[in-house]
C-alpha cells in the first residue's frame, strides 16, 4: 500500500494571517480549500484563522509598525502576561517622569514586579526581553521635539512653532483628545465642593466617572464619547447590548483612563484611517495615561504632545468644549430631577435612584448638543487655526483678539435650573470643580516608584468585585410594560398628551416611535400566528 506523503505545515506570519482575513472578507463565496490553495497552507489553518479573526486583526493593529507583523507566527497568551503588562505600565510611567530605562534596568524591574506579584519561576532572560520589546513595539526612547524640547517653553514660543508642526494637515485632520472626571449623579448644590475635595488624591467617589472626547479643528467629532466606569457589567446592563450604546464604554476599577484603554481606542481608529488612506495629527497633553511611545506607535496617527502645564491655554478641549458639554449634561440631570420632584421628599433622593445607564445616555445627548462652532472657536483660541478657521501657517499666524467664546446659552439655562432646586448663594461651578478631578493614576515625581510597587502589593488585598454589581445599592427598575400592546397603548397616550399641550413636533416624534414599535411587533409575530385566522 502506497504511503501518503506528509505535507509540511506552512506557518503563516501575523501579516499573512491578516491578509487571509481581509481576502476572505472580500471573497465571501470562496471555500476553505480555495483559500488554502491561495495562501499555500492547510484548510485547518484557514479555518482556525477565520475563527480567530477578531484577535488577529486586533493584534495586527497593535503591531503594524513592528517587525512582529513579519516574523510572528503563533498567537498565544504569554505565561507571564501579568508581569509583561505591569512592566509596560512601569516603563510608560518612567518615561512620563523623563526617565529612559535601558535593557538591564528593565529586566531587573521585571524580576521585582514578578516577586511583588507572587509569580513563580520567572526569569528575565534575553529571549523573554526581546519578545517583550517586540510585543509592545519598544524602541530606544528619546525625548521627542514636540514633547521634550518644549516642555519648559512659553505659550508664545509654542504657538510660533505650531505652524511648522501642523504643516500639511487640513483642519479635519488636526485632532485633540482629552479626558475629564464627572460626578454623574451629584447635584451641583450644597456639599458638591466637599465631595470633589474628597475625590482628590486617590479617594474616588462612587459617583464619579471619566469621559473622553476626540474632536477636529473643522468642528467635528471623530469618535463616540468614551465613558469609563468601575464595572464591566452593571446590573442596569442586564438586557442591554453594550455595542448599541451611543458611547464607547470601558471599565476600570477606579474609573480611570489607562494607557491600555487609550491604546485600544487609538488602535481601532488607526485601522479605520488606514483603510481610507487618511493621515491625522493628534494633539494631547502629558497625562500619566498618555504613554510617550504613542508618538511612534500608529501608522496613520501622528501624536504630538503639548508643552507641560499649558493645557489650560493650549488644549482646545480645555478651552470651553468640555465646559460646554458639562453644562448640557448638568441641565439634562437637573431637568429630570425637577420633572420627578413631586414623587420624592427631596431632590437628592431622585438623584440617588439613578443608574449609570442614565448617565451614559445623558453623556451621549449632551455631547450631541455641543455645536461645531464651539469646537472650531476653541481650536482657534488655542492658536491651531486662524480667524478664518484655517490651519495657521508661518505667513498668516496672528493672535485673534476675538477668539474668546461668547457666553453660551447652556450656562444661563443651568443657573436657572439650579435656582429651582436651591436658595443657596454662590453655588459652585461644577465644571470648574471637576477640572481638578484625577482622570488617571497619579504618582509623585519623587516617590513614584515606591507608590507603584506599594499599589501592586495592595491589589492582592482588594476583594473581587462581582461584574454584575454596580456597588451603589440601587434597585434596577423592571419595566412596567410587559407586552407590545401595552407599549402601543402607552405611546398613543403620550402622543395625545403632547398634542393636547400644543407640542406638535414632539407629538409627531411620538407618532413615529409608535409606528416603529408597531412594525417591530409585526416582525416578531410568527407566520403561523399572523395567517392562522385566514384559514379558520
Amino acid at each position: 500500500m502506497a504511503s501518503s506523503k506528509k505535507v509540511k505545515r506552512n506557518d503563516l506570519t501575523l501579516e499573512t494571517k491578516h491578509e487571509v482575513v481581509k481576502f476572505a472578507e472580500r471573497n465571501p463565496k470562496l471555500g476553505l480549500r480555495k483559500l488554502a490553495e491561495q495562501f499555500k497552507c492547510g484548510k485547518t489553518q484557514i479555518s482556525t484563522i477565520l475563527q480567530n479573526k477578531a484577535d488577529i486583526v486586533k493584534l495586527y493593529e497593535e503591531n503594524v509598525l513592528s517587525k512582529a507583523c513579519h516574523t510572528r507566527k503563533r498567537i498565544r497568551e504569554s505565561r507571564f502576561a501579568d508581569v509583561n503588562e505591569t512592566l509596560y505600565e512601569w516603563f510608560c510611567l518612567a518615561v512620563s517622569k523623563r526617565l529612559f530605562p535601558d535593557g538591564p534596568i528593565l529586566r531587573e524591574k521585571a524580576k521585582e514586579i514578578a516577586e511583588a506579584m507572587g509569580v513563580q519561576n520567572f526569569k528575565a532572560s534575553n529571549g523573554w526581553f526581546e519578545k517583550w520589546k517586540t510585543r509592545h513595539n519598544i524602541k530606544k526612547v528619546t525625548v521627542s521635539g514636540e514633547s521634550g524640547d518644549v516642555s519648559g517653553a512659553t505659550v508664545e514660543s509654542w504657538k510660533e512653532r505650531l505652524p511648522n508642526i501642523l504643516e500639511g494637515y487640513s483642519p479635519e485632520n488636526v485632532w485633540n483628545i482629552d479626558e475629564s472626571g464627572v460626578f454623574w449623579r451629584t447635584l451641583p448644590v450644597k456639599g458638591f465642593a466637599r465631595k470633589a475635595k474628597e475625590a482628590k488624591g486617590g479617594k474616588q467617589a462612587k459617583e464619579r466617572l471619566t469621559v473622553a472626547f476626540i474632536v477636529n479643528a473643522s468642528g467635528g467629532s471623530e469618535s463616540k464619547p468614551i465613558v469609563i466606569w468601575k464595572y464591566e457589567n452593571p446590573r442596569c446592563f442586564k438586557r442591554l447590548d453594550k455595542s448599541s450604546l451611543d458611547v464607547n464604554y470601558f471599565s476600570q476599577k477606579k474609573a480611570w483612563m489607562t494607557g491600555k484603554i487609550l491604546n485600544s481606542v487609538l488602535s481601532d481608529i488607526n485601522a479605520k484611517l488606514r483603510a481610507s488612506n487618511r493621515f491625522v495629527l493628534l494633539l494631547m497633553d502629558n497625562a500619566g495615561c498618555h504613554p510617550a511611545d504613542l508618538a511612534e506607535k500608529f501608522s496613520n496617527i501622528k501624536v504630538v504632545f503639548l508643552p507641560a502645564n499649558t493645557t489650560s491655554v493650549l488644549q482646545p478641549l480645555d478651552l470651553g468644549i468640555i465646559k460646554n458639554f458639562k453644562d448640557h449634561y448638568r441641565s439634562l440631570l437637573l431637568k429630570y430631577v425637577i420633572a420627578k420632584i413631586d414623587e420624592a421628599t427631596c431632590a437628592s433622593e431622585i438623584a440617588k435612584s439613578l443608574t449609570i445607564l442614565y448617565a451614559i445616555r445623558w453623556v451621549a445627548a449632551a455631547w450631541k448638543r455641543v455645536s461645531p462652532e464651539t469646537i472650531k472657536k476653541c481650536f482657534r483660541k488655542a492658536g491651531v487655526t486662524n480667524v478664518d478657521f484655517e490651519i495657521v501657517s508661518a505667513d498668516n499666524y496672528e493672535e485673534d483678539p476675538f477668539a474668546d467664546l461668547e457666553e453660551d446659552q447652556s450656562a444661563g439655562e443651568l443657573n436657572f435650573l439650579i435656582r429651582q432646586l436651591t436658595d443657596e448663594e454662590n453655588v459652585p461651578d461644577a465644571a470648574e470643580i471637576e477640572k481638578d478631578l484625577p482622570i488617571c493614576e497619579e504618582f509623585s515625581d519623587v516617590t513614584w516608584e515606591e507608590e507603584f510597587f506599594a499599589r501592586l502589593q495592595s491589589e492582592d488585598e482588594i476583594a473581587d468585585i462581582t461584574e454584575d454589581d454596580d456597588g451603589l445599592g440601587e434597585v434596577v427598575r423592571e419595566p412596567k410594560l410587559k407586552r407590545f400592546k401595552d407599549a402601543v397603548d402607552c405611546l398613543e397616550e403620550v402622543q395625545l398628551f403632547l398634542e393636547g399641550k400644543g407640542c406638535c413636533e414632539e407629538a409627531r416624534a411620538a407618532s413615529g416611535l409608535l409606528n416603529r414599535v408597531v412594525e417591530i411587533h409585526y416582525q416578531k409575530l410568527s407566520l403561523q400566528t399572523l395567517y392562522l385566522p385566514l384559514f379558520i
